[in-house]
């Protein structure tokens, strides 16, 4: 069974639109249908960030997430379609900075947050103040023994791993963006370890075939 790795948000929403976005929850039965992958026209679609003074280890995943959001399939389907996904990814990591935090948080997102809404697309996310990413946790870390408690898995992947950090990246992802519904893609889950590892599960089923073909 896998162990649980938490993100941590605190709310604090400064609305830069007019109208007023209610946080519900979501329908835990909207799952994606598998289907064949299909490139998208380069014009309709960011480019990928040229990211400085970052390490290796944040570029990589960066580089897979975006990689596997850019094309048509269940993953990119999920946060609304390519072109979506990967403006609000390419908002979000440049404003994610690593640091030291307690070993049960992988991520954390607190502070002052923004609400966007972007013209090309009409998707609605939020940006928050602070985004950490934790050089003790998940991301960073491998387990030395198995019978360790930290650094814990990521839904089924082991920490430190190439497919953990693309998971722990789509799962913060979830939380910035809409449903068409109005909820976010995944509910806050702050403290609350089970809440979190039900998120990161849910993500991992969205976008697991994506997430298998890293090595």
């Amino acid at each position: 069974m896998s162990l649980w790795t938490s993100s941590v948000i605190s709310l604090g929403l400064l609305l830069f639109q007019t109208t007023q976005v209610q946080t519900q929850r979501v329908n835990a039965d909207s799952t994606p249908v598998p289907g064949e992958e299909i490139a998208v026209p380069a014009e309709d679609r960011p480019h990928p960030l040229a990211l400085r003074k970052r390490d290796w280890n944040l570029s990589r995943a960066y580089s897979d997430v975006f990689n596997i959001l850019n094309s048509e399939n269940p993953c990119s389907s999920f946060y609304g379609g390519p072109r979506s996904a990967t403006t609000v990814l390419n908002g979000f990591v440049r404003l994610v900075k690593s640091q030291p935090l307690v070993p049960e948080v992988s991520f954390q997102m607190e502070g002052t947050s923004r609400l966007i809404r972007d013209p090309a697309t009409g998707a609605f996310y939020r940006l928050f103040e602070r985004i950490m990413v934790n050089t003790n946790g998940s991301f960073y870390q491998r387990r030395a023994d198995s019978m360790d408690k930290f650094p814990s898995n990521v839904g089924t992947f082991s920490p430190g791993s190439r497919r953990a950090r693309a998971l722990i990246l789509l799962h913060e992802l979830g939380h910035l963006m809409q449903g068409e519904n109005g909820d976010w893609l995944i509910p806050d889950d702050g403290q609350d370890g089970p809440q979190s590892q039900a998120n990161t599960l849910r993500i991992q089923q969205a976008c697991g075939r994506q997430l298998n073909t890293l090595k």
